[in-house]
């Protein structure tokens, strides 16, 4: 398979390793962008975040709780420059959408969202309005609401950085309601927030890891000790031995609830929750998290197509 100047450059953002190594890596792996991240990783040239989720397009992300705290809504518009996210017109938009979400349970996508009657006009009508009155394009980026179940207890809190940059939502599953409205229980919530926002969990726990991303892991782990000299002679127990313990380091790397927390090394997030759950006389649990970062999309999803704001924009 040819190798393109194209591809090299995909590469080099996901790892940020050398242009000539990225071309080898990709040699070496046949073209798979994939396999060469992980050549890469082997080598000791890359590390497990690379640079692929780096932040492409303006706009904000807005984190918005019902007055109970039962419900969250995540929301992101997108916008052409920071000036117009910074605008107090494209701040109330967002703000007004996502408590209309937050209110209509029937919208789950950001085109529902867009299709759907606020204050008795299309939200894309309103859309296209603000798209006149700024000189920019627009777009609905994503929209995600979490609930916690009926029956169940718990609470939500969130943290927004800097001017919208990082939206984090934490959901905490607590024993009984009077846990749950506990004002030291939302302090919690909140202090896990940051934490989430600083130290780029992947998953809430060990539950969560696909069995696939731990067999990749192993294998890039096992890579790495083998491209150390001085494991040349150890035996494969030993190496073994050594992969799990990389992998407990893993867990406590990227697993919210194992992690250290950033106020107290002493103690992990798990601790927090239990130390509290005690004293209050019951159990509190994180059951969820959600921490967005503007412009990041899943591999999946495509960026908006860009919209014509007037006839002469074609």
């Amino acid at each position: 398979m040819e190798i393109n100047a194209k591809m090299v450059s995909e590469l080099r953002e996901k790892t940020g390793a050398g242009m000539m190594k990225c071309k080898e890596a990709l040699v070496q792996c046949k073209g798979d962008v994939e396999a060469a991240v992980d050549y890469l990783r082997k080598k000791g040239l890359a590390s497990a975040d690379g640079k692929s989720g780096r932040a492409t397009s303006q706009g904000l992300v807005h984190p918005h709780l019902s007055a109970d705290r039962r419900t969250a809504v995540l929301l992101e518009i997108n916008c052409e420059t920071d000036f117009v996210a910074r605008n107090e017109l494209f701040k109330d938009f967002i703000a007004q959408l996502a408590q209309h979400a937050l209110n209509t349970p029937k919208i789950s996508t950001v085109e529902e969202l867009d299709a759907s009657t606020h204050n008795g006009q299309k939200v894309e009508e309103t859309r296209k309005g603000l798209i006149a009155k700024t000189g920019e394009n627009i777009t609905m980026g994503r929209l995600e609401r979490i609930q916690i179940p009926a029956g169940k207890y718990g609470t939500f809190d969130t943290y927004v950085h800097g001017d919208g940059n990082i939206g984090v939502v934490v959901q905490l599953n607590t024993s009984s309601q009077e846990i749950a409205s506990n004002p030291e229980v939302i302090t919690l919530a909140h202090e896990i927030a940051l934490q989430a926002a600083a130290m780029k969990p992947r998953y809430t726990d060990r539950t969560e890891v696909p069995a696939a991303d731990i067999q990749r892991e192993k294998e890039v782990i096992l890579g790495q000790i083998k491209n150390d000299p001085k494991n040349a002679n150890k035996p494969e127990n030993i190496l073994a031995k050594i992969v799990d313990g990389r992998i407990d380091k893993f867990y406590k790397e990227y697993c919210l609830v194992d992690q250290t927390y950033v106020k107290d090394d002493s103690k992990t997030i798990q601790d927090l929750c239990n130390e509290l759950g005690k004293k209050l006389g019951g159990t509190i649990t994180v059951g969820t998290f959600r921490r967005w970062v503007l412009g990041e999309r899943p591999a999946a999803t495509e960026t908006p197509k860009a919209e014509a704001c007037c006839a002469c924009c074609g």
